[in-house]
């Protein structure tokens, strides 16, 4: 009886001691936390430059190609 209570305890201690050491470790939170922050600084900077380009300007007339248009 005792040697069953001491192998149940064994096994409850085993199973708890693997979960605590499953998972990633700190170095992926690390990784994980500094590709988030790049990703939060690069989108502003993303932002700003795609509001700073310009349409590219067309030369009146010569895209419709009427002949009111070509004679000027």
């Amino acid at each position: 009886m005792k040697a069953t209570k001491l192998l149940f305890v064994a096994a409850i201690f085993t199973s708890l001691a693997s979960l605590s050491f499953a998972g990633p470790g700190p170095d992926y939170w690390t990784r994980i936390r500094q590709s988030e922050k790049q990703r939060a600084d690069a989108k502003p900077k993303a932002d700003a430059q795609a509001k700073i380009q310009a349409a590219p300007q067309v030369a009146p007339g010569t895209a419709c190609g009427c002949p009111a248009m070509k004679k000027s």
